[in-house]
């Protein structure tokens, strides 16, 4: 059955990645530029607080527009969203690479953000309809390590592009990943990813509402365990900048976190599909908050050494998760609906984020004193994502 539907839908590894490839443009976008900031203000005569107006219209197009695009791709179909939305962010990077004004800049900003936020649900969607259901968490595995590649290299492909080609090369550098993905997605028959397409294969759907106790809980440990992970985040730097660290050693430091999800989300992934769920999603969470929990009890003293091994052993634990919560909440939704539910689980990123954001501003001070109080939330936070593990499907029937 598996191989009937790999061959029906057009599903493979290559595939799978080719696709996944576009979804590293999301945050490759929303991290690239950062290091162009002061140039593009240079080049504009403007400040580099008025330059930052473009990760901010970026973030918030990101926070509205995912729901939407998912609900559109829903309604038209998310291959072919998912192939305007590529289409719009080559015309988009290209214009933005063009533009002689900062306000010509910012509208190209704000609309190459609206393609990518329909690009992120419906590349989801797609995924899932072109995979078996036994290989769903890999695949997502798959996506995983491809989306922590892209917010790793971000800031570093950022700065080598705007230091040798000047910032217009940061839009530049879009278009031929952006392509590259669109061939693969055209590759994929139109009829693969339609709803009854995968009734006809075999693959079953689900049937409910969006807001089901298996998604509700997805989200909800999605938005608390980004709450930590911002916590991690946001602190390190201060904590590190507070004993005299410069910004290249600390980007070092913070690279831990990243590896360990890049490393981990195929195997956590594969461990979804073997055992279901609840399991690795718990196990994956508890090393998680074992990881904050040891951060905590060192707080603003802690050594070099324990922080990276913090960083690296909660980035594990969040590999192993991610891949069975994004499989889990979108297999709990009807076929027709993994657009909408898809933009709505990525709004939950945004929720703990925020929180964190907030909680740091009010909280911490430039010397870190008032850490502690910031990753006693992030602690609370993991242990209410280990309980709503409980809400997640077990191991997978055999029959």
């Amino acid at each position: 059955m598996t191989q009937a539907v790999g061959r029906a839908s057009g599903y493979s590894t290559s595939t799978v990645l080719g696709i996944a490839a576009a979804m590293t443009l999301v945050p490759l976008n929303s991290t690239m530029i950062a290091v162009a900031l002061p140039k593009i203000a240079d080049d504009f005569d403007i400040s580099t607080g008025a330059a930052g107006t473009l990760i901010t219209v970026y973030l918030v197009a990101m926070l509205i527009g995912q729901p939407l695009g998912g609900r559109l791709g829903d309604t038209f179909g998310n291959r072919r969203t998912v192939n305007v939305a590529l289409v719009g962010l080559i015309v988009f990077s290209a214009l933005a690479a063009a533009a002689t004004t900062f306000f010509l800049l910012a509208i190209a900003r704000v609309a190459q953000a609206a393609f990518a936020a329909a690009l992120g649900p419906n590349v989801q969607s797609l995924l899932r309809a072109i995979t078996p259901r036994e290989h769903q968490g890999r695949t997502f595995g798959l996506m995983g390590s491809m989306l922590g590649v892209g917010a790793a290299s971000g800031p570093v492909i950022g700065g080598v592009l705007t230091q040798l080609f000047g910032w217009q090369a940061i839009f530049l550098f879009n278009i031929p990943v952006a392509l590259a993905a669109l061939v693969v997605a055209l590759r994929i028959p139109p009829q693969a990813a339609l709803p009854e397409a995968i009734a006809d294969i075999g693959l079953p759907q689900t049937s409910g509402r969006i807001a089901n106790p298996v998604f509700v809980a997805a989200f909800s440990i999605q938005a608390l365990s980004t709450l930590a992970q911002y916590a991690l985040l946001l602190l390190t730097p201060i904590i590190l900048h507070a004993r005299g660290w410069e910004s290249g050693a600390i980007g070092a430091v913070l690279s831990a976190l990243t590896v360990g999800m890049i490393l981990m989300s195929p195997t956590g992934g594969r461990l979804g599909d073997r055992y279901g769920r609840r399991s690795p999603g718990r196990a994956g969470l508890l090393i998680a908050t074992a990881a904050v929990v040891v951060l905590l009890i060192g707080g603003t003293s802690i050594t070099t050494a324990a922080l990276v091994a913090g960083l690296a052993l909660f980035g594990l634990g969040l590999g192993i998760t991610v891949p069975s919560l994004t499989a889990a909440a979108l297999e709990s939704v009807p076929i027709q609906r993994t657009g909408a539910a898809a933009g709505v689980l990525s709004t939950s990123r945004y929720v703990g984020s925020i929180v964190t954001s907030i909680a740091v501003s009010l909280f911490v001070a430039s010397d870190a004193s008032g850490s502690r109080i910031v990753l006693g939330m992030a602690a609370v936070s993991m242990m209410l994502a280990v309980s709503g593990t409980a809400a997640l499907p077990g191991r997978p029937s055999r029959s």
